[in-house]
């Protein structure tokens, strides 16, 4: 059993289920569900993320790198590298203060890197604060 760590918006029901995470249940959740591979190639992106960052609304980008064709502006060492140290040691649970900027007026935020050794399967999951 999966235990949320200290500040995170995502419930432990939800990381504890994560394997029943799918696109009409995503859709659902107050905060950007983002599921990538070990590479950051997006297999599932939520109506929260489409509704609220970027410039993707109603378009389906799964097969796209979250960090050079959906978020550009993660594409540095504070967000990417912590996504690929995390992937790289099998430790990625990681909670940190972020600042979007790429297509939409500079939006704080609140991200939470996991990855689900049951699974294996890697989150970027995103709420504004």
């Amino acid at each position: 059993m999966t235990t949320a760590i200290a500040n995170s918006f995502v419930p432990d029901k939800v990381l504890n289920n994560i394997d029943r995470i799918n696109p009409e249940n995503a859709d659902k959740m107050p905060f950007g569900v983002t599921q990538v591979d070990k590479e950051g190639n997006i297999k599932l992106y939520n109506s929260y993320n489409r509704d609220e960052f970027a410039d993707f609304k109603g378009k389906d980008v799964t097969g796209k790198n979250y960090f050079t064709d959906v978020a550009p502006c993660a594409n540095n060492f504070m967000f990417s590298g912590r996504f690929k140290r995390g992937i790289e040691n099998g430790n990625l649970n990681s909670i940190f203060d972020y600042l979007f900027t790429y297509k939409l007026a500079p939006t704080k935020v609140k991200v939470h890197l996991y990855s689900d050794a049951n699974t294996g399967t890697h989150w970027i999951f995103v709420k504004k604060i």
